[in-house]
């Protein structure tokens, strides 16, 4: 069975990059029927936060992301945080066996005498890789350092003059030569393992078949290869995904829009919108579809369609996206999307009217939202008082407007005998007679009389925003305008 883990440090906010690869490998796991883990790396005590978890889980949870095992989902194979494995004596137990199988050695070298070798390898130009001098060290002085306390990393014995190979299910065949990579330590002098060794401990005690992760991770793949060879154990199959650049193809930051996938929550993107957007950054289907349901993306992915470039995050893309889908919402959907983003002083406005006005006031403006947050802008034209209209309309050319005479006396001609509560319908009709009588087209109709009933150039389709007004509010703001442009 096809196993995958999202494996991220708590000791920062879920942002993209990190969310990409927990999208790409859980799209895996359910394009082949398989297992998503999630493994809490928090073995740098220091740095890691619960408040950064507990960002972490949220962020997948709004997204849309689903946890076959983890801390809070369980699992037969955890436990699911590293720093419950250092706990338990795991990792020690580990690089205790690879040191009696001579795989793996103490090492009591002071940072001063590790930096000099760091020098001098720098000074002849040439990458460093460790002398191996604790390695040269007798049993009895190995022991007897130990007995004196003196502080101690293990290190990782990499094997000599061996080609270390693998097929990545991306980038194709990817080899390093052992001699040139440094025995790495395993075990810190704190006691914690290093990143390689834990990954390689857990991956392989919670039975991972695949690893995708982000083309920064290519030069740990030979140091956890050689330590999958040294326990005897199987190693998954590795992928790794090309970067995300902002579109200055430089690397990602917050310039570039790039914030906690919780603050694009905060500030009205849909996690629906999200999900598609960010499963096309590196990925494409077999066809040019470009909008799928969570399903439909998991039944089409392949590492295969993978691409080898760097992927580019357009923040101006994503909310075009966004607004894509917000007009793919019912007007009761976008009213409950849409509702924790109203001001206060809105939604007092709003609740005056019944259910379904407030679902037809929202959904009015749905064409002009990129995000939820942009709601108030527009929905602010229904609630603005009599005072702000003529603000307003005191901002336009009055010459100009006193064109528009014909256009709005045709108008109230034509609403005065209707009812008091409009229909669009009405209003349709009313506007068609208008540009019968006038002999002028949509444009010349339209937009003066939107500018004489809300002091607007632009806002709501025009039949939803005099429907919604209602015929009292239309025509004390018709007589208003006729009134300032005499």
């Amino acid at each position: 069975m096809v196993r995958v883990r999202f494996a991220p440090s708590p000791t920062g906010n879920l942002h993209i990059g990190t969310l990409r690869t927990a999208l790409f490998n859980w799209l895996f796991a359910k394009a082949n029927k398989g297992v998503f883990v999630l493994r809490i790396e928090d073995t740098d005590l220091e740095r890691s936060r619960s408040e950064y978890e507990t960002n972490i889980l949220q962020g997948l949870k709004w997204f849309g992301i689903t946890i076959d095992e983890g801390p809070n989902a369980g699992g037969l194979l955890g436990p699911y945080r590293q720093s419950e494995r250092i706990k338990d004596g795991t990792y020690t137990q580990y690089a205790m066996q690879l040191i009696k199988e001579k795989k793996a050695y103490f090492c009591f070298c002071t940072d001063e005498e590790l930096n000099k070798e760091r020098e001098f390898a720098k000074s002849k130009n040439v990458p460093y890789v460790y002398s191996r001098k604790a390695l040269k060290l007798t049993q009895k002085e190995v022991e007897q350092k130990l007995a004196d306390k003196q502080p101690y990393t293990i290190r990782f014995k990499m094997p000599d003059n061996e080609e270390i190979k693998f097929n990545d299910q991306i980038r194709g065949e990817i080899s390093f030569k052992s001699e040139l990579i440094s025995d790495f330590v395993i075990i810190k002098s704190d006691g914690s393992p290093s990143y390689n060794f834990a990954a390689v401990i857990d991956d392989m005690l919670m039975e991972i078949t695949h690893i995708i992760r982000g083309e920064d991770h290519i030069s740990n793949t030979p140091r956890q290869i050689a330590i999958y060879n040294s326990l005897g154990k199987s190693r998954p199959e590795f992928a790794h995904m090309p970067m995300i650049l902002g579109p200055d193809r430089s690397k990602l930051s917050k310039r570039h829009g790039a914030t906690s996938i919780t603050d694009y929550r905060d500030t009205g993107l849909l996690n629906q919108a999200c999900f598609n957007y960010l499963s096309l950054l590196g990925w494409s289907p077999e066809d040019n579809q470009e909008f799928f349901t969570r399903e439909e993306l998991a039944e089409k992915f392949k590492i295969s369609r993978i691409g080898k470039s760097n992927a580019i995050f357009d923040i101006k893309k994503l909310h075009w996206m966004n607004g894509q889908y917000i007009r793919k919402l019912s007007p009761g959907e976008l009213k409950d999307s849409v509702y924790p983003f109203i001001s206060d002083k809105h939604k007092e406005q709003l609740n005056k009217y019944d259910l379904n006005i407030q679902e037809s006031l929202i959904y009015s403006v749905k064409d002009n939202l990129v995000t939820l947050q942009d709601i108030n802008d527009y929905i602010a034209v229904y609630f603005e008082t009599d005072e702000k209209y003529m603000s307003n309309l005191e901002t336009f050319d009055k010459e100009k407007l006193q064109n528009d005479k014909a256009v709005i006396e045709s108008f109230i001609n034509n609403i005065e005998p209707l009812n008091n509560n409009l229909k669009v319908a009405d209003i349709d009709q009313a506007l068609n007679k208008v540009m019968a009588v006038t002999g002028n087209g949509k444009g010349k109709v339209y937009k003066p009389i939107r500018i004489a009933t809300s002091a607007q150039n632009s806002g709501p389709h025009i039949t939803d925003l005099l429907s919604i007004f209602g015929k009292e509010k239309l025509e004390k703001r018709l007589t208003n305008f006729l009134d300032y442009i005499r």
